[in-house]
């Protein structure tokens, strides 16, 4: 039975039985943000000791949540309505106002016909279609359970204070996708070193849900997509640019709250009215416009509204030449400011005036590279082509203190992703840095680009943490900082410091599909599954399109309990043509692999011996198809797969000494094809280049690797004692059901010592 004093904030959840799945996920997403719930599905079996657990944890909870639904309205009996008794009951004793009773419907009841007590309809109804809940409910609850217990205006009557987020571009941050699917082998696990994705990838519109009227900050703002008007539509990047430029101002400006640019961006083509996309970012205005650009002529068009009366506050046109692009910014910024009441400190004004560069080409030059990155900046490919255009830009105008700081982030991510760890490479990322910092210092964008080369470029983590604490004075509101201080101290090995920081972006910025991701890995690699798949089902309505979403989330099954059943069904349930696509081909080799059927991976090679479409390298592929050949005992399917890759990567250590990844990769083929005792050697010198007090989630990859050499190589003591550290260190990526099947450990398949590992329960336990 709950204690209330050491439960002072549970929510109950009250439903039908026949809703008990809905009523989970509304569960997992108020527990994936911190939030008690008293919940539990296995428990509806009736009886005098559970029915008086129920009675006090009514009494007691702080909230206590109805559902109601087509089910409890057919139902004229049922447990639940003692339940909507008791919390009536209680009520009675509650001073006027005190939050309590927050009804959810899950369908479409209307409330005038619901068959509900009496009480239920002089409170603020939710619609919650499906039982999935929106970021507003969670966070609405979060702050109803935060409050002073003491009356309100009205009777049981939620009110909210939301805010949107800023709408800077999120920087510093890395995903690493291979997390959230089920990493099967050691080959995939080495892969997971090279394949990661930056925050700002492109994202899909989240699933609008109704959520409750709130009451939203009288200066918050979303920016809608400009329109790119200009005859020639290739020139979208520059109205994009524009766009994002001008929401950079309004985030200076430190009484608004401005909506970031990966939340907008959805609303580009959509058809919906100011007042729905309003209510569905929580902002009062929406500013629009467009861009029109001929020769050196630019028309900038902007007209403010207020979302609520559809009202034109302020509307204006800007006829300049393209050199005076700057100066059209900086008025609009301020006459925003002025159309809101809102007066700009000196600093403000100085910032929002600044003019980047005198050089135009040079701009343009600026945008291409940002908008390639906005739009991937994965692959080698991309990297290579931002840095080409930036290092144009500086070229033009060598004082663009800007792109010379892009530039610098840009060399950085060539080191940390292994693309290229050369001296040479590393002396670019630091004269760029040098040159942007000797030019502005203070300019947020040279002190986020700052951050993002010492995380990028050196792992000073500490050094990064001071630039983004500076960023965070700037621009107190901006989810990017939350995000690079919760990486950071991800890295540092302080998981459960960085969760609240993880969280914040999310609330802050909830259409960014990567401030989801970065918080899912964390949650992913310390075991904490439940919240995990709490996260996931909202990527998942997120992310429609993306099949390795929806397979994360079916797959995660396996890693928690072995059950195969939902991962099964998903492969079923895949379309022809998404089973055909080169996506869902990748997929099928993964599942295949999970369940240890390397015949299917092995044909499944056959069809699709390279996957273009994450950017790992072809050395990194053909690692992961040697071990599928290996583990069918074919060693000449394995050598011919392996191919050159192994002479190349020798070559490529000879000029990148200190590369951990090629190292990796290189001791992989050795001990698997090669010299064993090479192979344990380079390993061994990867773990000591970087070790878990430097790095707390690249370096356990690399103990894994390590576990896998010893064992390819036949070493069982020494691959035991490797896997032991890997099953308690987050980030390492070893799960007791996938070692069953991985067949690089099947030396150690019936031995006593990992049987004993596999059947421990605190080796699949959360690791914070």
């Amino acid at each position: 039975m709950p204690d209330p004093s050491s439960s002072p904030k549970a929510v109950f959840l009250s439903y039908a039985r026949e809703d008990a799945e809905a009523a989970r996920r509304i569960a997992d997403a108020l527990r994936a943000f911190g939030v008690e719930v008293w919940f539990d599905q296995n428990e509806l079996r009736g009886g005098d000791a559970w029915d008086q657990k129920i009675r006090s944890q009514i009494r007691t909870c702080a909230l206590c949540i109805p559902m109601i639904s087509a089910t409890t309205q057919a139902r004229g009996e049922g447990y639940f309505r003692r339940e909507w008794k008791i919390a009536v009951e209680r009520m009675q004793d509650m001073a006027s106002g005190v939050p309590y009773l927050l009804p959810v419907v899950i369908d479409d009841t209307r409330e005038n016909e619901a068959s509900v007590p009496e009480e239920f309809l002089k409170v603020q109804w939710t619609r919650m279609p499906r039982g999935v809940p929106s970021t507003q409910f969670v966070e609405q609850v979060r702050q109803l359970l935060d409050r002073p217990r003491r009356g309100v205006a009205e009777p049981g009557r939620p009110h909210v204070r939301t805010e949107p987020a800023t709408g800077a571009k999120p920087r510093a941050t890395l995903a690493r996708t291979l997390l959230i699917v089920v990493p099967v082998c050691a080959a995939i696990v080495a892969g997971f070193l090279i394949t990661r994705k930056p925050a700002n990838a492109p994202v899909a519109p989240a699933a609008p849900a109704t959520a409750p009227a709130a009451v939203v900050n009288d200066k918050s703002i979303a920016v809608l997509p400009f329109t790119n008007m200009s005859d020639d539509k290739d020139s979208g990047f520059f109205a994009d640019g524009i766009h994002e430029d001008i929401l950079t101002n309004l985030a200076l400006i430190h009484d608004f709250r401005v909506v970031s640019r990966t939340s907008v961006m959805p609303y580009r083509t959509t058809t919906k009215s100011m007042r729905q996309i309003a209510r569905e970012l929580g902002v009062a205005y929406i500013l629009e416009g467009s861009v029109r650009r001929a020769g050196n002529k630019v028309r900038v068009t902007g007209q403010l509204i207020h979302a609520a009366t559809d009202e034109h506050v302020w509307a204006q046109a800007y006829d300049r030449d393209l050199s005076d692009i700057f100066a059209i910014q900086a008025e609009l910024s301020k006459e925003i400011a002025g159309a809101l009441k809102t007066a700009l400190s000196p600093e403000e004004k100085a910032l929002i005036a600044h003019r980047p560069t005198e050089n135009t080409e040079a701009y343009d030059l600026y945008l291409r590279s940002r908008d390639t990155d906005n739009h991937g900046g994965v692959t080698l490919a991309d990297l290579t082509k931002e840095e080409a255009l930036s290092r144009r830009a500086v070229e033009l105008d060598p004082a663009f203190a800007a792109a010379w700081g892009q530039l610098a982030r840009e060399e950085a991510l060539f080191s940390f992703w292994g693309y290229d760890q050369s001296e040479a490479r590393q002396a670019k990322a630091k004269e760029a840095i040098d040159t942007a910092l000797r030019l502005a210092p203070d300019d947020p964008a040279v002190i986020d680009a700052l951050g993002a080369y010492l995380y990028y470029g050196h792992r000073d983590f500490a050094g990064a943490t001071a630039q983004y604490e500076r960023l965070r004075k700037l621009q107190p509101n901006d989810p990017s900082v939350a995000s690079s201080l919760g990486l950071i101290l991800r890295r540092e090995g302080h998981f459960s410091e960085a969760l609240p920081l993880l969280r914040k972006a999310t609330q802050l910025d909830p259409g960014n599909a990567a401030y989801s991701r970065n918080l899912a890995e964390v949650l992913f690699a310390g075991r904490r599954y439940e919240e995990f798949l709490a996260i996931q089902r909202r990527r998942v309505e997120m992310l429609p399109e993306r099949l390795e979403e929806a397979y994360a989330l079916a797959a995660t099954p396996y890693r928690i309990r072995g059950s195969t059943a939902e991962g099964d069904r998903f492969i079923a349930g895949l379309t022809p043509e998404q089973a055909i696509s080169p996506r869902g081909i990748e997929i099928r080799k993964d599942w295949a692999a999970a369940k240890g059927d390397w015949a299917e991976v092995v044909r499944l090679c056959k069809i699709q011996p390279f996957f273009e479409e994450d950017g790992a390298a072809h050395y990194v592929q053909a690692f992961w198809r040697m071990n599928v050949h290996l583990n069918v005992g074919d060693k000449e399917g394995a050598r011919a797969a392996a191919g050159d890759f192994p002479n190349q990567l020798r070559a490529d250590l000879a000029k990148q000494p200190r590369n951990i990844f090629m190292m990796l990769y290189l001791a992989g083929y050795e001990a698997c094809i090669g010299d064993p005792k090479e192979g344990i050697r380079l390993a061994r010198k990867a773990v000591d280049l970087l070790p878990e007090s430097q790095d707390a989630v690249d370096a356990p990859v690399s103990r894994f690797v390590l576990a896998m050499v010893y064992a390819r190589a036949g070493d069982k003591d020494h691959a035991l004692e490797e896997l032991a550290h890997c099953l308690r260190t987050p980030f390492a990526p070893a799960n007791v059901y996938e070692l069953r099947k991985d067949g690089a450990f099947s030396i150690l398949h019936g031995d006593p010592r990992f049987e004993a590992l596999l059947a421990d329960p605190a080796n699949n336990a959360p690791l914070f």
